[in-house]
């Protein structure tokens, strides 16, 4: 692989501390308004084409109908215990279940979790979105071969995954109506970030998972992850098809798996990117993943949070599950999960709402605000000393 250093792309780099709240940031102002709509809740199943079975996704979407606190479970099943029960062991969500969706036109964000994970992981982003007018798609990805770490299932499946949960969205019959093709975007976390760089244009390569595990034995966790099964399967890959979606007009990614892409692979990418990097990330270590990422890339912005680890971009877990999920549910001594999700649904949702404007509106897709404009334009000029 290339050095990645070599490239001087125009990166807004911010080290993000969670105390106090605000400082550092660049949110546009019409993320912080109060949300203009409640949210609906439905699930629908989607095909893989890898395999022709059906997966579950969760759909969130902009709703006219009063919410009322729903419990589902990690299977998607509805939680039938009195409350104070199931909100121990179930995920509690204020929405509108099977609620009509709202009057006007939305976006659609597809919402990928990371290896081994499920629909709900990242409900607290997926419900802000829909309260600020898009209609969010989160599937569970099926397990493959390799589980959910990699083989075709991951490497082929997942990308193909998001494109039908995008063509099922658009033919539905309630969403259909109100969706603006020109405005659908993709969040990944871990092998989900996988997943968003390869719709967004990235094309993966399993020589370049091996290259970089050989050039950096001090990755070990994420060399190691799996064990003797992921390597088999990322052995037995083969070709990779075209996995790009033109209708994928931005992304966020979240401590993302940067392994598969070399850096020119990184530099095919042509949406705008909203890169998340956690400190204390030992399994996709930032220097070798997310800066990597944000460096290759021609348009990024990098925000590295102080004291977070791998599994602080996910939604707290019901307290009874925190001891059944083990480390996906612990953070970094000090750290406040809910103080960074609080800050950073607000900033997706600003990102969003900047980079997926429809054509022909007011400003030009993917502009910044001139607070973080101005930063950007610093940033280049450094580097070119």
């Amino acid at each position: 692989m290339a050095d990645s250093s070599a490239r001087s792309p125009a990166i807004l780099k911010r080290l993000v501390g969670l105390l106090p709240l605000g400082l550092l940031l660049c949110i546009a102002p019409t993320a912080t308004a109060a949300p203009p709509w409640n949210v609906g809740y439905r699930t629908i199943d989607v095909q893989d084409v890898l395999t022709g079975k059906f997966f579950p996704v969760v759909l969130w979407y902009p709703t006219p109908a009063a919410p009322a606190p729903l419990f589902v479970t990690g299977s998607l099943s509805l939680c039938r215990f009195p409350a104070i029960l199931c909100r121990g062991i179930a995920y509690e969500m204020p929405v509108a279940q099977d609620a009509p969706v709202a009057a006007g036109n939305f976006g659609v964000i597809v919402v990928s979790h990371g290896a081994g994970g499920m629909a709900l992981l990242h409900r607290d982003l997926a419900m802000a979105l829909a309260s600020h007018g898009y209609v969010v798609a989160a599937p569970t990805h099926p397990r493959s071969k390799g589980g959910d770490i990699s083989g075709v299932g991951v490497w082929v499946g997942r990308p193909k995954q998001v494109s039908r949960v995008i063509d099922t969205i658009l033919e539905d019959a309630g969403l259909g109506s109100h969706i603006e093709r020109d405005r659908i975007g993709v969040v990944g976390h871990s092998n989900g970030g996988y997943t968003a760089l390869a719709v967004a244009g990235a094309p993966p390569s399993p020589s370049a998972v091996a290259a970089h595990c050989r050039q950096h034995p001090d990755d070990a966790k994420f060399c190691a992850y799996g064990g003797a099964a992921t390597r088999a399967a990322t052995r037995e890959v083969g070709h990779i098809p075209e996995l790009r979606d033109p209708r994928v007009r931005s992304i966020v990614l979240m401590a993302p798996n940067a392994a598969p892409f070399t850096d020119d692979a990184l530099a095919k990418v042509t949406v705008p990117v909203l890169v998340y990097a956690a400190e204390n990330d030992d399994l996709t270590q930032v220097r070798y993943h997310a800066e990597r990422v944000a460096r290759g890339l021609p348009q990024a912005e990098y925000v590295l949070v102080k004291g977070a680890g791998h599994f602080s971009f996910m939604a707290r877990f019901p307290t009874a599950l925190k001891i059944i999920v083990g480390e996906a549910a612990r953070d970094p001594d000090g750290f406040d999960r809910d103080t960074l999700h609080e800050m950073m649904n607000r900033e997706i949702v600003g990102f969003f709402n900047r980079t997926l404007q429809s054509v022909g509106a007011k400003h030009a897709t993917g502009a910044l605000p001139p607070s973080c404009r101005s930063r950007v334009e610093d940033d280049r000029r450094e580097r070119r000393r």
